[in-house]
């Protein structure tokens, strides 16, 4: 066989020997991905699909098992008000986790500026870790804290004098309310239907000016805010009057805004009046609707914070003071930690102070993760319920005062036995999860 004839045929045998060799190679790794992807199809697949599966029967867990179609929905969303109105503490809970963020952030930035590396690497460690301890003991722990005999909150507050300021709050701020209410039903009410259509409202004015230029974030917004205008004005108060109103806001103010460059300053007054809409809404919210009736709860000095229908939420809230988190604060620190020292030098070379730098530098290079800790957020505070669940019981404490949809959902499937039913308001939880996570997406901009 001369030269020329064997070459191809050694270059065909090595080329079939290589592909050999990567198929087996292939084979080798899909069949160690086998296992996890196994455990993956089984452990967290099924269970989805059988929770969409069973949330359209009538399951009680075991073998009885009734299609009842759209039946379970139709009962989450109209007759069914204890799980509605367990999402107005979940509502609540948002809004306060959202500003529990900011310790952490600044307990990030705060290591970010530590210029020894040992030292940082020291706090770094200290934050990891409380880690180890396991959740269920941290909860105990603050549980403990307010029992009212022994509870730290209580032997706090009266030994530096807030328990005497919160009797007295206990018997100003309903007369506060009392006097203040009038003023909301005639101006707050009568123009925005409630407290809640003022703050959205608001909010949208504050939002719509950054989407002047895009018309498909104006329209996902805007639907948003027709649902949820359309669910707190016509569904829960019937006022028709007040949807309409909202309607017309909602198109005429973005067509107003479209004309913003001839028209100068109106993204300016509009941004100004939805800051003042959301500003007068939270001060309304706070004097005539949270404390609203005496409680006398503090008269004796031993408040029962997990025991009193009034007193829940604020125990709720003041959980895991001083909120600095030990994953949020690593998030936050691995996003500063990718920006340039050339951008610092160059802030330092423009005179940026301190502030100067977290406000225009470190915060907007760190909406990625804020973005990350927000979804991460939202899915805990609509969905986790064993804090709740290990304070207060499954009944949400006096009253179903501390009741929260992931609570509510848990108490239908095992004390209840109604699985189809809870699985039908854990698809309910989902979409609703899924819209808000789709929001951040769209609004959250990172700006590099």
């Amino acid at each position: 066989m001369s030269r020329l004839t064997a070459q191809p045929l050694l270059a065909r045998e090595t080329l079939a020997s290589r592909t050999i060799n990567r198929g087996k190679l292939y084979l080798v790794l899909f069949a160690l991905l086998l296992p996890t992807v196994g455990a993956t199809l089984l452990f967290t697949y099924y269970p989805q699909y059988a929770a969409i599966k069973y949330s359209f029967f009538k399951w009680d867990g075991q073998e009885t098992e009734e299609f009842r179609g759209l039946a379970n929905f139709r009962r989450a969303f109209f007759e069914d008000p204890l799980f509605w109105n367990s999402f107005l503490l979940t509502f609540i809970l948002l809004i306060a986790n959202f500003f529990k963020m900011i310790p952490s952030i600044l307990t990030a930035v705060v290591l970010h500026r530590i210029r020894s590396q040992r030292w940082q690497y020291i706090y770094r460690v200290l934050f990891v870790v409380p880690m180890i301890i396991p959740g269920i003991v941290g909860l105990l722990i603050w549980k403990s804290f307010y029992d009212p005999s022994t509870g730290v909150v209580n032997k706090f507050l009266s030994a530096s004098g807030l328990m005497y300021v919160l009797a007295w709050a206990d018997q100003s701020l309903p007369s506060v309310a009392m006097a203040l209410t009038p003023w909301r039903t005639w101006t707050v009410d009568l123009l925005f239907g409630n407290i809640w259509g003022m703050g959205l409202v608001g909010l949208a004015w504050l939002l719509l000016p950054l989407a002047r230029n895009s018309v498909a974030r104006w329209i996902v917004f805007s639907n948003v805010l027709f649902a949820v205008g359309y669910l707190v004005w016509v569904v829960l108060y019937g006022q028709f009057f007040y949807f309409l109103l909202w309607s017309i806001l909602m198109i005429s103010v973005p067509l107003w805004v479209r004309k913003a460059p001839p028209l100068g300053s109106a993204p300016a007054v509009l941004r100004w009046s939805g800051f003042a809409c959301v500003a007068i809404a939270l001060l309304a919210l706070l004097l005539t609707m949270v404390w609203t009736r005496t409680t006398n709860a503090f008269d004796s000095g031993r408040p029962v914070w997990l025991g009193h229908t009034q007193l829940i939420i604020p125990a709720i809230i003041f959980w895991g003071f001083p909120w600095v988190g030990t994953v949020g604060v690593l998030i936050y620190l691995a996003g500063l930690q990718s920006i340039s020292e050339d951008i610092y030098e160059a802030a330092d070379l423009d005179g940026l102070s301190s502030f100067g730098k977290l406000i225009y530098i470190e915060l907007p290079l760190m909406l990625g993760q804020v973005r990350i800790n927000l979804i991460f957020m939202t899915i805990g505070t609509l969905t986790d319920y064993g804090l709740l669940l290990l304070l207060l019981g499954p009944s949400g404490g006096p009253g179903n005062a501390g009741m929260v949809p992931g609570l509510y959902a848990y108490r239908k499937a095992f004390l209840d036995n109604e699985y189809g039913y809870a699985c039908a308001l854990g698809m309910v939880m989902f979409v609703i999860i899924m819209i808000i996570t789709l929001i951040y997406q769209k609004f959250v901009k990172i700006d590099k």
